[in-house]
């Protein structure tokens, strides 16, 4: 199946019983959700591109949309609620007002509001796996997830006023709470058809990778690729002095007059937006955009070993390596033609 018909059928599948999932939660909440996915505005909802995770897990299903991918509905929606309870809460946080090119929830219905809703949502999340009969380990997996992602979320709100995050403490932040995202989908996906412990150790290890590819991705691509990567304005995580993988590795790269120099420009940058060229510049040439390609190199590695164990049907496996590396080659793409 081509990249352009598979997600496409992924967006098939997966609308109606979402749809039917979030029609569970009581008003008004069930009027915000639905404005958070865009379903009240034809022209808005969430692109197929969104759906990276619900992608993977339905392949872990199966290759035959009809055949196989039933029995991965319940991974698939339960897992993209929690994720969307989750950026919610996250664009409360870091102040966005903007998703999707719509504004955010929070600045509609107002932050208390938009709180509640991200909690209503994430223990929707919880009730729907409870449903399933692979319900003990489906909340177990989606608890430790959970918590995880909100301690990724902690994490990287305490290192914006600070100045000495390293490289490897932005990865982990990232693993946490981007990665761990991907992981979920990986790990719901493959328990709605399979109790194996070695194809879930290896389905983890994979989601793992392949989210940490992705997320150093969308770093990129915030700045030098197409906008909107995780439907929030570009370079976003700039402006809020996030101490990204790629803000932490130019960091690391950089001399003290030349460290000391970017640092300035990026608190200078949360209130001047005149100072982004010379910022994006200095990131450029501190080659942390290069370190970050070989990083995502690398984790793409890791988690294709991972592969042939984590999804045993061959045709299923070629095409979660074909849409992985479809998705990184993409945003490396475009982010190579935008200086």
């Amino acid at each position: 199946m081509a990249l352009p018909e598979l997600t496409g059928a992924v967006t098939h599948a997966l609308r109606p019983p979402l749809r039917a999932a979030v029609d569970r939660l009581e008003d008004p909440l069930r009027d915000m959700a639905r404005y958070h996915f865009g379903w009240d505005d034809p022209s808005s909802g969430i692109p197929a591109s969104r759906h990276k995770g619900a992608i993977l897990a339905y392949l872990c299903a199966g290759s035959d949309p009809d055949r196989d991918w039933g029995r991965a509905t319940v991974a698939a929606v339960s897992a993209t609620v929690l994720l969307h309870g989750f950026l919610i809460h996250d664009d409360i946080i870091d102040n966005d007002r903007v998703r999707r090119l719509r504004p955010t929830c929070w600045t509609v219905y107002g932050k208390a509001a938009a709180i509640e809703l991200g909690a209503a949502m994430e223990a929707l999340a919880f009730e729907l796996i409870a449903e399933t009969d692979w319900a003990a380990q489906g909340v177990i997996a989606a608890a430790r997830c959970a918590r995880r992602m909100a301690s990724g979320q902690t994490s990287d709100i305490a290192h914006e006023d600070r100045d000495d995050i390293t490289l490897d403490t932005a990865l982990e932040t990232c693993r946490r709470k981007d990665a761990t995202c991907t992981e979920l989908f990986l790990l719901l996906g493959t328990l709605a058809v399979s109790d194996d412990q070695d194809r879930l150790t290896a389905a983890g290890e994979l989601g793992v990778n392949a989210g940490m590819a992705f997320s150093l991705n969308g770093f990129l691509d915030e700045i030098w690729g197409s906008p909107d990567h995780h439907g929030k304005l570009t370079l976003s995580d700039l402006r809020q002095r996030k101490k990204t993988p790629l803000v932490t590795a130019a960091l690391e790269r950089l001399g003290p007059r030349e460290r000391q120099r970017l640092l300035d420009l990026l608190h200078a940058y949360s209130r001047d937006e005149g100072s982004a060229q010379q910022l994006i510049g200095l990131l450029d040439a501190s080659g942390a955009r290069r370190h970050l390609q070989e990083l995502i190199d690398g984790y793409t590695a890791q988690g294709e070993r991972a592969l042939p164990t984590a999804v045993p049907d061959p045709i299923s496996r070629q095409a979660v390596h074909e849409y992985i590396r479809g998705s990184l080659d993409r945003r490396t793409s475009a982010a190579g033609g935008r200086r």
